[in-house]
């Protein structure tokens, strides 16, 4: 997608082929297991039919002749089959004989929710389901197994790559807020988009993935602000209206409509419990929990594991 000169057009991923290793998921033929590194057979069978479909088609993107060597290939993958061979099995059934034991099990999902192919803002999205329902796709195990939910979120928005973001900032308040809260690509280094909060957003993904709380993270880098805006509504050509769209070209279109907080200077780096924030910093917890339906049941204040409030702890 990023042969594409216009940036609207740019999908904006990594660039790093989760994509197209999904591609082959779906497409099955070419498509390798793990599991099924252990299995000389169907391996070798797999890797001559992946060869034969793609030496054409890398040949055709890059203009150059392209020879695969299955046979090569065959090898680099029988060695790696065997460094792993002590750690493959079939998870979904390991799992499962976990909970039967009583076992707790912790899932934490990757990506954010406006990223998940089904739901996030489409096509600007990665190649699987990041949300809660990615964990009955991907493990095997289904919600009515899991019985609390916790929502990472930040204290304000924040977007890698492409795609429509409504309350995105380009200005000396973006500048401030990514270099306080370290904006920038886990994978690629690259600046995050960063905005005020977009509560209708967040109430989606409360709504999609069945939270039961959520996590505000990076609270503290909103310290210091005269004023803090929320993004309550969206304005569109219909009208106001408080629910998301998660298709990118109707996403595009839409205005945020703002409600404006009043800021808070002092420092919340130290603070162990609610009480201890400044009565503005309080509002605005309170603020955001009352609209997304769900309590705020940690609150992240520093970078440190011991700065977090739990409340009610």
């Amino acid at each position: 997608e990023d042969a594409a000169s216009n940036s609207n057009t740019k999908i904006g991923t990594t660039r790093r082929g989760i994509g197209p290793a999904y591609a082959d998921k779906i497409q099955r033929s070419n498509a390798i297991r793990v599991g099924d590194l252990l299995k000389p057979e169907l391996l070798r069978e797999r890797l001559n039919l992946a060869c034969s479909a793609k030496g054409p088609m890398l040949s055709a993107m890059t203009g150059q002749p392209q020879t695969l060597d299955a046979k090569v290939l065959f090898d680099h993958a029988s060695r790696v089959g065997e460094r792993l061979r002590p750690m493959i099995r079939d998870t979904t059934h390991l799992l499962h004989d976990l909970l039967d034991s009583g076992k707790k099990i912790l899932f934490e999902g990757a990506n954010g929710t406006l990223l998940d192919v089904d739901h996030g803002t489409y096509p600007f999205v990665t190649s699987s389901s990041t949300g809660t329902a990615g964990i009955g796709v991907g493990a095997g195990v289904p919600l009515t197994k899991v019985k609390t939910i916790i929502g990472v979120m930040k204290a304000y928005s924040t977007r890698v790559g492409s795609g429509p973001m409504p309350t995105e900032l380009h200005d000396a308040t973006a500048d401030r807020i990514r270099t306080r809260g370290r904006e920038f690509g886990t994978t690629t280094g690259r600046p995050r988009r960063v905005g005020w909060l977009d509560l209708v957003a967040v109430r989606y993904a409360v709504r999609i993935n069945g939270l039961t709380t959520v996590a505000m993270t990076l609270f503290d880098v909103l310290s210091g602000f005269d004023e803090i805006k929320v993004c309550t509504a969206y304005r569109t050509k219909d009208g106001t209206s408080d629910m998301f769209t998660p298709d990118a070209d109707d996403l595009a279109k839409v205005e945020p409509v703002w409600t404006a907080l009043p800021g808070f200077s002092e420092d919340i780096s130290k603070a162990k419990r609610l009480a201890d924030l400044p009565v503005n910093a309080r509002k605005y917890v309170d603020f955001v929990q009352e609209r997304i339906g769900v309590p705020v049941g940690i609150v992240s204040v520093g970078p440190d594991r011991e700065q977090t409030i739990r409340v009610g702890a």
